[in-house]
């Protein structure tokens, strides 16, 4: 097929198809059948051949058709573009130079706001420095307060240590002095006992020489006696013999005073005997007494048997440790008195640095409350020129969707059609330029301030500033859908009466969806008819210096918050 101009040329190729009959002829059934088959299939490829070119004649037919639509639709096309592209470009010479002063603005805001954000984290590494080092060095003040309060511990734990071993010497030096003074009255009673046994000795010896004096005199009278009798024998002159009778006195005289002797020594024996053992007794009751009381205070823990060296050898351990004690208590003395200087000094240094940093630390407070003043000053111009950029974005959807009327149906319908479109949008415009010149002029002289907040997954996400729409959002990450069932809203602006809207019965808010709420006399333009409601009771939604917009559940809780202020 080839195209000329406007006709198309249809070029058929026919085939035919023969039957060369075999040079060497078969006979017999097997050839008959061969050639009808070969009939047969020719008739059937025929048949075949001309149904496709039935189709495809029907084919071309088709496109020609199509390519006559296609020219139409063209045509219209073009003279919608040229319509649409003066309207446009009208929109676009209207607000091209507004928008390129808002875009600049927006550009200024985002790097005077980027800026400070640079500037309050510079503040806060340095705010974070300065904490660390200043931590570091109560860390180091609080450690010399830890070393300072050891050794304090230290030297109060010798001092204690000192003063028992002061009292334990004072104790030890009462226990010698009482040892000296047993000991002293132990020895003085022994050599009372010596002196007294030197004294019966004495007395012994005495008698026992008195004894041996008086046995050498009467061995001397007897001599002597002999010596005279054998004179008188020799003499003769008396017949009387005196021997028998001096020898039976002497006899008598002898055994008299050996009995006497006897009976003397024996007396002075018997009281010698019973000095010593009554001497002795009070002697054994002594230690016995003297070893109870040294058993009472071992058990006691309070005195030490020890003798007289142990005692002089512990007495001089007891002066070198108190030497010792004393030196290390000089010592001690004289390192707290070196770490209070230390100590002094540090604290002096520390109130010092304590003090520059408080200044610089109130130098940074002020600047970053100067930083936070300018980024709330940028947050609420940004906060305006948002409210700018929504007031164009609905001038824009309103010319938007008049333009997708126009292209919907009115493009169509002729000149006269297009004229009431140019008169309706102009009138459109005109009107919406009366109101956004009066809104920027209100923000000019005027902040509003927004606070919003919510109890959950349900939020106020807008509230349109001139009363025309309200938005509630369902934020919920858990992809549950909220019944709005019950549910209310309550605006109140400044002293007015609360304006009350109550959510259908049947009414589901899916979950990340929004649903805008429109005033009565709100613009219905380009609204989508599924994301939108409209409150046929509330004439507007209404403005104000204050206004406050709550959403409240079936329960009467306040589940969102929405706060407008023009200051």
């Amino acid at each position: 097929m080839a195209e000329r101009g406007d006709q198309t040329v249809i070029r058929r190729t026919i085939i035919e198809r023969g039957v060369r009959t075999s040079e060497y002829p078969a006979g017999g059934r097997a050839g008959l059948e061969a050639v009808r088959n070969l009939a047969i299939q020719h008739e059937d490829e025929k048949r075949e051949m001309q149904e496709l070119n039935t189709k495809f004649g029907a084919y071309l037919d088709r496109v020609k058709f199509l390519e006559t639509q296609n020219r139409k639709l063209q045509a219209q096309l073009d003279d919608l573009k040229q319509k649409w592209g003066f309207d446009s470009g009208k929109v676009k010479d209207q607000y091209d130079q507004a928008l390129v002063s808002l875009r600049k603005q927006i550009d200024d805001v985002t790097r005077d706001k980027a800026l400070a954000e640079l500037r309050a984290k510079r503040a806060e590494y340095d705010a974070s420095l300065i904490k660390h080092q200043t931590d570091f060095a109560n860390e180091l003040v609080n450690l010399d307060r830890n070393r300072f309060a050891m050794l304090k511990q230290q030297f109060e734990g010798s001092g204690s240590e000192l003063d028992a071993l002061r009292s334990r010497f004072d104790d030890k030096k009462q226990e010698i002095e009482r040892s000296k003074n047993e000991v002293k009255r132990l020895l003085d009673q022994l050599e009372n006992l010596k002196n007294e046994f030197d004294n019966e000795s004495m007395g012994r010896v005495m008698i026992q020489n008195e004894l041996q004096t008086l046995e050498e005199q009467l061995a001397f009278m007897k001599a002597v006696h002999e010596e005279e009798r054998n004179e008188l024998a020799s003499l003769g002159t008396l017949p009387i013999d005196v021997s028998q009778f001096y020898r039976t006195e002497l006899t008598r005289a002898i055994g008299d005073i050996k009995n006497d002797f006897e009976a003397l020594s024996q007396a002075q024996r018997r009281e010698l005997e019973e000095y010593y053992r009554i001497k002795t007794e009070e002697i054994r009751e002594q230690a016995a007494e003297q070893k109870r009381k040294m058993d009472e205070a071992r058990r006691l823990g309070t005195v030490e048997v020890m003798d007289l060296s142990s005692l002089k050898s512990l007495l001089s351990e007891n002066r070198d440790v108190y030497n010792q004690l004393q030196k290390e208590h000089s010592d001690l003395a004289n390192l707290l008195r070196k770490l209070e200087d230390d100590f002094e000094q540090i604290a002096s240094e520390h109130s010092r640095a304590q003090n520059e940093r408080d200044r610089e630390l109130a130098d940074l407070r002020a600047q970053a409350e100067q930083r936070e003043a300018a980024i709330s000053a940028v947050l609420e111009n940004n906060v305006s020129l948002k409210f700018e950029i929504n007031t164009y974005r609905r001038l824009l959807e309103v010319e938007e969707g008049h333009l997708q009327r126009v292209e919907g149906g009115e493009g169509f319908s002729g000149g006269r059609s297009s004229s009431a479109y140019h008169y309706q949008t102009g009138t459109a415009v005109g009107g919406s330029t009366a109101r956004f010149d009066t809104a920027a002029s209100d923000v000019s002289t005027k902040k509003m301030t927004v606070q919003k907040s919510a109890r959950g997954p349900i939020a106020i996400d807008q509230v349109d500033p001139q009363g025309n729409f309200i938005v509630i959002e369902n934020a919920g990450s858990t992809g549950k859908d909220q019944d709005l069932k019950g549910w209310t809203l309550r605006r109140k602006i400044d002293s007015k009466d609360d304006i009350v809207y109550k959510f259908p019965d049947n009414f589901v808010l899916k979950s990340r969806s929004r649903i805008r709420i429109l005033s009565r006399n709100a613009s219905k333009g380009s609204i989508n008819e599924k994301e939108t409601l409209v409150a046929e009771g509330v004439q507007t939604w209404g403005t104000g210096t204050n206004m406050v917009t709550r959403l409240i559940d079936a329960n009467g809780d306040e589940k969102a918050l929405f706060n407008q202020k023009f200051q």
